[in-house]
């Protein structure tokens, strides 16, 4: 699906309950959402491995895929159409 990013941000340290080290991003898109009139303020967290947070531009449009179970499975940018 398309999605138009308005916004992100790295988290990373450990979790002060658990003891768990944690490290994500991430990425603030408005969408739609069962019950919202209107659009709705949504995230997505992505691993930094896989998506380096100097690569993700603001603002910008990407297509999100995700598996059945609405785990992320494909992130990348809207590919530019040549001549516009």
């Amino acid at each position: 699906m398309k999605i138009h990013v308005v916004g992100k941000l790295h988290l990373q340290g450990t979790s002060k309950k658990t003891g768990n080290p944690y490290d994500f991003i991430q990425v603030h898109y408005l969408g739609k959402a069962p019950g919202v009139e209107g659009s709705a303020a949504l995230t997505l967290n992505l691993e930094p491995k896989n998506y380096p947070y100097d690569s993700i531009k603001i603002p910008g449009d990407y297509i999100a895929d995700f598996d059945g179970k609405g785990f992320i499975v494909d992130f990348y940018p809207v590919p530019a159409v040549p001549g516009k």
